[in-house]
């Protein structure tokens, strides 16, 4: 099972599979970004689902995730309608019995925020050394080898990506 992770600045976490991860951003999409059209949901449903954060992109982007905490836990687990079979399924690391979207996706409100922190942290420690390069917040295959790849991978490449993200990409 590939396991896709939140890096940035340095840091990396686990979050899980990549079927949890697309129900994450569906479910962000479904409850949060159509309810609130006017707000640009672009900072999180396009740059970070499919590409990254840019540093001048990180404070938005924080309190877009905010406004997705808040507005999950105002969503009972028990009214949506999980995929089949997810409260058995061993392929998962979501339970849907907690209370709250919050409490199901706590993981990634808590790695994504401290993602962020380690990205500004090290990019205003490190900023004035010769070779160094933002390290972005992005999602990625956090399996090992496929994670020192990804990490190499230019920025550039995500920023001429046009259809699925990289994390969805087969490791086989």
């Amino acid at each position: 099972m590939k396991v896709i992770g939140i890096t940035g600045g340095g840091a990396l976490f686990e979050v899980g599979p990549v079927t949890d991860v697309q129900l994450f951003f569906d479910y962000l999409n479904k409850y949060v970004a159509r309810q609130s059209p006017d707000k640009n949901w672009s900072y999180l449903t396009d740059r970070l689902y499919r590409r990254y954060l840019k540093l001048e992109e990180l404070d938005l982007a924080s309190a877009l995730m905010n406004q997705v905490k808040i507005a999950f836990s105002t969503i009972s687990s028990t009214t949506i309608n999980w995929p089949e079979g997810i409260m058995e399924n061993d392929q998962t690391r979501l339970d849907p019995r907690k209370s709250t979207l919050t409490d199901v996706f706590e993981k990634y409100f808590e790695s994504f925020a401290h993602c962020v922190e380690s990205a500004k942290i090290n990019y205003e420690g490190f900023k004035t050394y010769p070779g160094y390069k933002y390290e972005a917040v992005r999602f990625v295959i956090a399996d090992q080898p496929w994670f020192m790849i990804e990490k190499k991978r230019p920025l550039e490449e995500y920023d001429a990506l046009d259809g699925s993200p990289f994390w969805m990409e087969s490791v086989a």
